[in-house]
């Protein structure tokens, strides 16, 4: 064989090592990102009561989550097990806001009914994008497709048409969304496109700029809080409210009144939620601890090139190794087959 026909055989194995590598690796994601959930829960799995500021609940008759999610996005638990792990953790009032979608809707009015002396739950929605994250309490219907990238007429006319159905309009998590380099609208921009609250405290983390200085609950924009649940975890924040009646439209005008006040705590109050690990996992856990070590080339938004271009000479060395592996072998067994053909030649 001529050098020339053996470099495009060394490409052609190049080429197809990095093609099928890269297959692994897009499928190791996936599976990661949409695979079953590494712990699965059951009703039982709430029979906990966690701490609550007990000097913030006595001065309010409602304790409001207005952010989590469930199966229907990507949230571990059912619409039941969400409002279980809500009142587990003394909620009596929460929205359910799954991304983009009103998938959990029909769900979300059964068991509303079933918990209803309990808790008030509230049909919500997350208007996901890559700019930004909006929440709209107590809208009753979504058709319109939503932009991946919008631009500030699609936002703006997205809170108007939540607004028309008489929704609030919050805006999540600032700190997170430009941390990750969102091209996201400033909070002046919010404010003149009529939002009402701003997310001031999301999971653990407290939007310090927003608190103390876009929010009074008067002329700025209301304060509001949200646990961001996907899967059981500790609770940071609470909304607390008043109301003369039990009842989600009772919530919903206290909420567009912005008569709310919050508690904060950086410890959080812990999560007792107890769940079996999920037997079709473990089946794909090695494809997802693959995806997650992937996905970590991904930081604040934006792709690790220098983090990439490591990993790339990785993969060169494992091919330059495979290759010098393979033509051992080959020279192995031509020095093998050459003796066998001597001895029947003696």
């Amino acid at each position: 064989m001529n050098r020339k026909n053996y470099i495009l055989q060394v490409l052609g194995r190049f080429i197809w090592f990095f093609i099928f590598s890269g297959v692994i690796i897009a499928t190791c994601i996936i599976v990661e990102n949409n695979g079953p959930a590494e712990i699965i829960y059951n009703n039982e799995s709430f029979n906990y009561t966690s701490w609550t500021p007990t000097n913030f609940t006595a001065e309010n008759n409602i304790i409001f989550d207005a952010h989590s999610h469930t199966i229907y996005s990507d949230g571990v638990l059912s619409v039941e097990q969400n409002i279980l792990w809500h009142i587990a953790h003394g909620y009596n009032a929460c929205a359910i806001t799954d991304h983009n979608t009103l998938n959990h809707k029909s769900d979300l009015e059964k068991m509303a009914a079933k918990y209803l002396d309990k808790i008030i739950v509230i049909l919500g929605m997350e208007w996901t994008t890559k700019r930004i994250h909006m929440n709209f309490i107590g809208i009753s219907e979504w058709n319109d497709p939503i932009p991946s990238n919008p631009t500030d007429d699609q936002i703006k006319e997205a809170i108007n048409k939540a607004h028309a159905q008489n929704a609030i309009v919050i805006v999540n998590h600032i700190p997170w969304s430009l941390a990750r380099g969102m091209n996201h609208p400033s909070r002046q921009q919010l404010l003149e496109w009529n939002v009402d609250y701003i997310e001031v405290v999301n999971e653990g983390d407290l939007d310090t700029e927003s608190y103390y200085n876009w929010c009074n609950n008067s002329g700025g924009f209301g304060m509001i809080t949200g646990t961001d649940m996907h899967r059981p975890n500790k609770v940071y924040g609470w909304t607390g409210l008043n109301v003369t009646e039990f009842t989600a439209e009772a919530v919903l005008n206290q909420l567009r009144a912005r008569n709310t006040t919050i508690y904060y705590n950086e410890t959080g109050a812990d999560d007792y939620a107890v769940g079996e690990e999920n037997p079709a996992y473990k089946i794909i856990k090695p494809m997802a601890l693959i995806g997650e070590l992937f996905e970590n080339y991904e930081v604040n938004g934006k792709l690790d090139w220098q983090g990439i271009g490591i990993f790339a000479g990785y993969m060169i060395g494992v091919f330059i190794i495979s290759e010098i592996l393979r033509i051992l072998n080959r020279k192995f067994w031509d020095k093998i087959n050459s003796k066998r053909q001597i001895a029947k030649t003696e």
